[in-house]
């Protein structure tokens, strides 16, 4: 927490003792260096910068104070700016953060140093005043120009090097534990001073807050951007551990200090800090600060609960435990059967194993609910003991799969006993998709015991011989039990096919409300269309005439006559003169240039060598393959080679740019190859690079396998890092691992159609690898998929498109101004929302909302701009609305007068445009060539012969 002893008997109002510096001298320098400042934000910074950096910029809204580290980086975005300890935050999370619109700021004691800290070894004994014991740590003489230099080059630069854009100066005060502190007062103010107007100049874009630091030289003070202080009405005694409320005479002497503050500096924010032992107490305590004029921060003594914000958040994330070892996340049922569900219902799941370390943080504040899925061990009596404490009808708990027998699990479960039922069941479905799903035959015997819940809302009955009553699928008071084997019914080869409705179960056992769902299978209104192909068999021969490399074949037949966005990539060592092919090493990259010229093609890599397993590259605990999966190696057989991440990707991105791509293109995409399971490391080296990363997940349901269970998330979060799945698996998968039949690719039709009817599951995705070009009926099957995509409603766009929209499924937070009413902030804001179809848009009250296109049960709603609000009513929308578009819509403007609409809208697209309006009886186009028709729904629909983006307006009755 936060530490400051000057109070109502310390600080200025103290008697200063003997002065053993020279203050004259101190003042002087102190005022020079504050001109100095000034001046070369004067004259160094540009005019926007300075502008940003002023005083009179708009302050934050939101300030957070959090020194964990478990919370999931989408919570931390409803905060502009952001207080974190450097040891606890990573580089990838200082890097989203400022990809995001959150600004991080490092905490610094300024006036001590814990012994723990890793820099404390370099302290020299004479900078060292006296001790804090309380906090063991060194009292620091800040008056030393050596230990001003220390904190700057040892504790400031490297975190803003490394990524924080500001200081937060806590300790201003532990001189005063000394007795050379208390008598040399003004001399260590004035010290302080100068550190702060070094920090200015030297990091002039940066944000500076003090804790309290009323004592500092004014100069000082104006060169901060904001004053915080703590306990205000309510605190934390830390000798005695307790939370107590501040009576109202220990607030006059702080009250004094903060008038004369506003009085002196009244555009810098002030943030009050205060305590509160749970939850429960921190939105009123906060909203109490708010009405006494401060920005407020409300958390536990070791400011580790997020405090709230406002507009308060909604929360979307939930906590996902498998028991498998964690690295085989995405081999656990939590993963592969729940990650999809969860996300279409808007959640951003965090998964995590049984087998780690609990968690130490609270989870109330940033967790929906939580979900558990037994496969391998449901007697973890120290997990479920633990989970229970945290379990409420805030915080539901859902369980799956296995039924435990220990008291702890039960209590998770609700559940009064379990039991093994005596011979075979009889069955009685309560809900109404119990039974009536995907598959209609539920069990009649089991092998393992069955809960017996009471009182719960029981979806399925069944009753054993005895006439004993179990409870194999139920939803209670705080979450639900879904348990074996009444989830799936299995197939021979891991099919599997749901008993019942997963999406309803898991609405009402983690007690979910509506709320609009970031979406990243639609864009304005029509389904996503994406195309990529990995590198693989560039330099095979095709068996057509002339014998052509494969890729020569894909752009004759595929990408010049399917004129859509296409990602492609290379593998290195198939085309460098250096790699395994010198002899074809001419054409193939000469292949490789023409294709990565084509105005409709990215340029991605494939990696060097095409490693088959990721994580053996980085090593650790089961990382490595069994040895029947590793049959054919761990790579391409280069002789004396041995795969690294830097050569696979760093040294692979740069082969590519310095041969192959068009200069004004480069490498934007990494396509993961082989497994496609890259662990921490290589996730951060894409991310570093500025790579968008994609590839990987099973997703392919068809009519004889299983379908929904058979779609993958599209997603795994590793720590902070993020790996985007392919949305659809390649014509590997659909040819018996390219064993034939090569035709079988057309199957993924099916694929496509199956993820349609389960309310858009997936966008279209096009995948597969230049071996297609290879084999004639392969090719014809690649005709086939892509005439069929293109005859559906469909909006192109490249991979790195898409995977920018699932980034910000994850890397965002869901604020709700009111009731009706919901704003996004994070890496980017979404383009499409989710909603139910008895909800529309506000169309007066929302902000960049274009209109909403209804798909299976599901409404579409299309955003624009930077920060859309979307207000949300029953009742339809009155005029005219953009239906859907085979294009982004990048501008949208509706304003009525005299009894017409007057529409102003812009698109961005890759083929000619086609958009269509609903509420609408008849438009006139200002200036354009569209032609305009009338569809069976009465909507207006609009073409252009040629023209794929463009900005319109409309006078429309």
């Amino acid at each position: 927490m936060p530490r400051s002893r000057y109070g109502p008997a310390t600080g200025d109002n103290l008697p200063k003792g003997k002065e053993h510096y020279n203050l004259p001298t101190f003042n002087a320098a102190l005022d020079y260096m504050i001109r100095r400042v000034l001046l070369s934000l004067l004259v160094l910074l540009p005019a926007p910068l300075l502008a940003e950096n002023s005083q009179t910029s708009a302050p934050p809204r939101n300030v957070g104070f959090y020194y964990g580290n478990e919370a999931p980086i989408g919570s931390l975005y409803a905060y502009d700016w952001l207080v974190l300890q450097a040891d606890q935050t990573s580089n990838a999370r200082l890097d989203l953060l400022n990809q995001g619109q959150t600004r991080p700021i490092v905490y610094l004691s300024a006036g001590e140093m814990a012994r723990s800290h890793q820099a404390a070894k370099s302290l020299q004994s004479d900078w060292v005043l006296g001790e804090n014991k309380a906090w063991k740590s060194e009292v620091l003489d800040i008056r030393r120009a050596d230990v001003r230099n220390f904190m700057m080059e040892q504790l400031i630069a490297p975190e803003m090097a490394r990524g924080f854009q500001g200081v937060f100066l806590d300790t201003l005060d532990s001189h005063l534990l000394t007795s050379e502190g208390k008598e040399n007062q003004q001399a260590f103010a004035q010290s302080q001073g100068l550190l702060i107007a070094d920090i200015r100049e030297r990091f002039p874009q940066s944000r500076i807050i003090i804790n309290r630091g009323f004592h500092l030289p004014e100069p000082a003070h104006k060169l901060v951007d904001a004053l915080a202080f703590e306990s205000w009405r309510h605190g934390y005694e830390a000798g005695g551990r307790r939370y107590h409320s501040v009576p109202d005479e220990s607030r006059e002497w702080l009250s004094g200090q903060l008038a004369h503050w506003r009085e002196v500096h009244p555009d810098t924010p002030i943030i009050a800090i205060d305590y509160a032992t749970n939850k429960d107490d921190t939105q009123a305590q906060s909203e109490a600060l708010a009405q006494d004029g401060f920005i407020p921060y409300v958390s536990d003594h070791n400011l580790n609960r997020l405090g709230p914000t406002q507009p308060p958040v909604h929360k979307r994330h939930v906590l996902v435990f498998h028991d498998l070892p964690q690295s085989q996340i995405d081999q656990s049922a939590a993963h592969r059967r729940l990650g999809i569900l969860l996300e279409r219902l808007g959640l951003v799941p965090i998964y995590r194993s049984t087998l780690q370390p609990f968690l130490q943080e609270p989870l109330d504040d940033r967790y929906a609910g939580v979900v558990v899925w037994w496969e391998a061990n449901a007697k973890r009596t120290g997990f479920c003991r633990w989970l229970s404490g945290w379990q409420s009808s805030e915080l539901p708990v859902v369980t799956f799969g296995l039924t435990p027998t220990n008291t702890q699990c039960r209590n998770l479960m609700q559940s009064q006993r379990v039991a093994l039922p005596n011979g075979d069941l009889e069955t009685s479905p309560i809900h109404a998709s119990m039974g009536n799903f995907e598959s209609k035959r539920l069990p009649t015997a089991v092998t393992g015991p069955l809960p017996q819940a009471s009182p719960a809302d029981y979806w399925l009955s069944a009753t054993d011989v005895t006439g004993t009553r179990f409870s194999p699928v139920y939803t209670h008071s705080e979450g639900g039990v879904a348990v074996s084997p009444f989830i799936f019914e299995r197939g021979p080869e891991d099919e599997a096919f749901w008993l019942f409705d997963p999406f309803d179960f898991l609405k009402q056992a983690l007690k979910l409300p509506a709320f609009p769902a970031i979406d990243s299978t639609t864009e304005s209104g029509r389904r996503i269309l994406t195309a990529h192909i990995d590198g693989d068999g560039l330099v095979s021969r095709a068996e057509l005439p002339g014998s052509p490399l494969g890729s020569d074949a894909i752009a004759q037949r595929i990408l010049k006559v399917f004129d859509i966005p296409h990602t492609v990539s290379v593998i290195e060592a198939e085309t460098s003169p250096e790699g395994l092919y010198p002899d074809i090493s001419q054409e193939a990259e000469a292949s490789a240039r023409a294709i990565f010229r084509m105005d409709n093609v990215e340029v991605a890599s494939h990696s060097y060598s095409h490693p088959f397993f990721w994580r053996m590259i980085e090593g650790g605990p089961e990382s490595a393959p069994n040895p029947e999966d590793a049959l054919y190696g761990y790579s391409m057989n280069i002789p004396g080679y041995t795969p690294s991440l830097v050569r696979e990707i760093r040294d692979s991105v740069s082969y590519i740019n310095e041969r192959l791509a068009p200069d004004d293109k480069p490498v934007s995409m990494f396509l993961w190859t082989g497994d496609a399971r890259p662990g921490p490391e290589a996730l951060r080296v894409t991310r570093e690079m500025g790579l968008l990363n994609v590839n990987g997940g099973d997703t392919h349901p068809l009519p004889y396998d299983s379908e929904l269970a058979g779609v993958w998330p599209d997603a795994r979060p590793v720590g902070d890092e993020l790996q985007v799945y392919a949305a659809v698996m390649n014509e590997n998968v659909y040819t018996d691992l390219w064993t034939g039949p090569f035709y079988g690719f057309r199957n993924v039709i099916d694929t496509f159609r199956i993820l349609e009817a389960n309310n858009r599951l997936k966008p279209i995705s096009i995948y597969y690898h230049f071996y297609s070009g290879t084999k004639p009926e392969a090719l014809r099957a690649l005709e086939e998929v892509y005439t069929y995509a293109l005859s559906q409603p469909v909006t192109p766009l490249y991979l790195s498109d898409y995977a920018k929209r699932v980034q910000a499924q994850y890397y965002s937070v869901l604020l709700k101004p009111d009731k009706h009413s919901f704003r996004w902030r994070g890496i980017r804001p979404p383009s499409t929302v989710r909603i139910s179809q008895d909800q529309y848009p506000d169309m007066s009250l929302s902000r960049g909302v274009a209109g909403f296109h209804d798909a299976g049960k599901l409404r579409f709603v299309h955003l624009v701009g930077d920060d859309p609000l979307l207000v949300l009513s029953p009742g339809p929308v009155i005029g005219p609305v953009l239906d859907s578009a085979n294009a982004q819509i990048v501008q949208w403007q509706r304003k009525q007068r005299n009894n017409l609409w007057h529409i102003t809208l812009a698109f961005e697209g890759y083929q000619p445009l086609d958009f269509t309006l609903s509420g609408a009886s008849r438009c006139s186009v200002k200036g354009q060539q569209l032609s305009i028709a009338k569809d069976s729904d009465k909507r207006l629909h609009f073409h252009a012969s040629e023209q794929s983006r463009g900005r319109f307006e409309l006078e429309c009755h």
